[in-house]
């Protein structure tokens, strides 16, 4: 892994990175199950790249792409199925571990070269190339790293990942060659997503810097943000108001939880197809525990089968939720996390309580 202030750790992984690139041609790009805006934008800019590099591009998600990501360029290009002809290069996006990816992940460990490229420091560095920056604000932050420093080794321009782009225009014009309309729109987005609106820790002054830079490609910001934030269908709020009617919260009001259920699902979609698309209506709805005033953690439990969950963690100003996560094999951010548990409800929530409190 690499922090942003040991810049000279980048450069070996970099060119490796690239040289893996550069002699593929046909290239598998992935991200995580359940995709959000940071996994879903970091996938389409790293096509845009490898396109403008003449390589054959597949785009793949195990899950549909949320109604109000569907506005990204390339956004119907994904597939949810895995190329069936032979690949030479996975490029995986926005995952601490392959597993992330979904079912049917163990066929991508049979392609003999894999880039993983992320951002959360419990990153167990599966790729064979791995470039990780966990104190970036997001992939999409590490995606635009990447990309200046591709532009600056094609026009042999001096430039350091994490630093400042050049002052003279013309040799920042070449630093970010790479980067086009599309690309800049895919990584504000990324960066918008994952820093909650610039209300997060993780909206470091790089994360504001390469915002600002982006801009400069006439990206239209606030139709980006509602697009994000404001193109969600009726049947969401019927979902977040079963949801809150689950609202519990315990150790004084310190931990907040909320519940999405098969059944909620049930009572407002008819089928099984719509049941499934309606599960990715649960994202973001572990914020509103997180918004209540005095709560410094909080949970979303998500029902994906019987007895089966996902569960999703936040914190507000000083509790590591990583570690809590970590206990049934996920992962995240010390503010952002994430895993998977099986159980009886009531007795999961009584041992998710107790390890939060020792986070607190």
């Amino acid at each position: 892994m690499h922090m942003l202030n040991n810049a000279e750790s980048f450069s070996g992984s970099a060119d490796e990175i690239f040289h893996l690139i550069e002699t593929s041609k046909k290239i598998l790009v992935a991200t995580h199950e359940n995709p959000e805006g940071d996994a879903i934008s970091s996938a389409i800019a790293i096509g845009m790249f490898l396109k403008s590099l003449d390589k054959e591009i597949y785009l793949y998600d195990k899950d549909p792409i949320p109604l109000n990501l569907r506005f990204l360029p390339w956004a119907k290009e994904f597939s949810q199925k895995l190329p069936a002809e032979p690949i030479d290069l996975l490029i995986v996006a926005d995952c601490g571990e392959i597993q992330r990816v979904g079912d049917g992940y163990e066929n991508m460990l049979t392609i003999n070269r894999i880039i993983n490229i992320d951002h959360h420091f419990t990153n167990n560095n599966f790729g064979h190339a791995n470039f990780v920056i966990p104190d970036a604000s997001s992939t999409g932050e590490v995606l635009f790293y990447l990309f200046a420093a591709y532009g600056a080794k094609e026009n042999k321009i001096e430039y350091k990942i994490g630093e400042e782009l050049p002052c003279k225009a013309e040799e920042r014009q070449r630093v970010l060659s790479k980067i086009n309309k599309d690309m800049a729109i895919c990584l504000y987005a990324s960066i918008l997503t994952d820093t909650g609106s610039f209300r997060y820790a993780s909206a470091t002054k790089n994360a504001f810097y390469i915002a600002s830079i982006l801009n400069q490609y006439d990206i239209a910001p606030a139709k980006i943000a509602e697009e994000i934030y404001e193109t969600k269908p009726l049947e969401q709020y019927k979902l977040l108001s079963k949801s809150l009617a689950t609202l519990e919260l315990v150790q004084d009001g310190k931990i907040a939880s909320m519940i999405g259920s098969k059944q909620m699902l049930n009572e407002i979609f008819q089928d099984n197809e719509n049941q499934q698309k309606g599960m990715a209506l649960f994202e973001n709805f572990v914020n509103y525990p997180r918004s209540i005033n005095g709560v410094e953690i909080a949970i979303f439990f998500k029902e994906v089968s019987f007895n089966e969950y996902r569960l999703s963690f936040r914190a507000k100003s000083y509790a590591d939720v990583s570690k809590v996560a970590e206990k049934y094999g996920g992962g995240g951010h010390k503010f952002a996390a994430g895993c998977k548990a099986s159980g009886d409800l009531n007795n999961l929530k009584k041992d998710i309580y107790e390890y939060c409190r020792k986070v607190l």
